[in-house]
């Protein structure tokens, strides 16, 4: 979600193309479950095969351009100083989700959702770096791993959930495996630059730029903003 590239000498634009167009398919997610959420529609994006999928794409495209803006940053030298920033910061917000989300949704909270993930994955994708192939290989060994069953973080959640008080279920979460893999296989990505295509520059795609460079403020209003004006909606129309 946050942009990891924050110290790199020149922003990629097809990188902020890639998240900006995330960010705007993740409004529309959000905006369809906001409608399940209130009465304005019966589908369900967390069971229908559909939203499953398109949840999945809009989390790899963002977590694919983790990697790669962590590969551009830090691939010819590591500014520790900045990192530390960096990852701070986003603790510092997913912190703030898991705060204002006990208060949203007490019965489940955040506490493991996609800027949790990114907090944790940014400095594991750094370790990487200068090791792309070891990311490749690692990368795809976790979806192998978790879909044959090997890679299974189920038992750990369970105790998390009898012993911590993690709520059973929760309104966002982005589990570490499989998606890590998509992170690791986005340095690899970068560093082969099969990331190579070239956009044709327009006013929209300008502004799907600013919008990815700004992707982590936007994920931070964007559900406070939906939730006013469907209450609001909901006030007005007396439902």
């Amino acid at each position: 979600m946050i942009n990891p590239s924050n110290n790199a000498r020149k922003r990629s634009y097809e990188i902020d193309l890639l998240r900006g167009l995330a960010i705007v398919l993740m409004v529309i997610f959000h905006f369809s479950y906001d409608l399940t959420v209130f009465g304005w529609a019966d589908f369900s994006t967390s069971k229908d095969i559909e939203w499953i999928i398109f949840r999945a794409v809009i989390v790899s495209s963002f977590l694919l351009a983790v990697g790669m803006s962590s590969y551009s940053a830090y691939q010819k030298s590591v500014n520790k100083n900045k990192l530390i920033k960096s990852v701070s910061k986003l603790f510092a917000v997913s912190m703030f989700i898991t705060l204002g989300s006990f208060f949203m949704h007490p019965n489940a909270w955040v506490y493991f959702g996609i800027i949790h993930f990114v907090t944790v994955a940014l400095p594991i994708s750094v370790l990487f770096v200068r090791a792309p192939y070891i990311a490749l290989i690692i990368g795809i060994g976790c979806f192998v791993g978790f879909w044959s069953g090997i890679l299974n973080l189920y038992p750990v959640w369970q105790w998390s959930v009898s012993n911590l008080g993690i709520p059973s279920r929760t309104v966002d979460l982005v589990s570490f495996f499989p998606w890590i893999g998509v992170v690791l296989i986005g340095v690899f990505v970068m560093h082969k630059e099969l990331f190579q295509v070239k956009v044709k520059t327009s006013a929209i795609s300008d502004k799907l730029v600013i919008l990815g460079q700004h992707s982590l403020v936007i994920y931070l209003i964007h559900q406070p903003i939906l939730y006013g004006l469907f209450g609001l909606t909901d006030i007005i129309l007396g439902r």
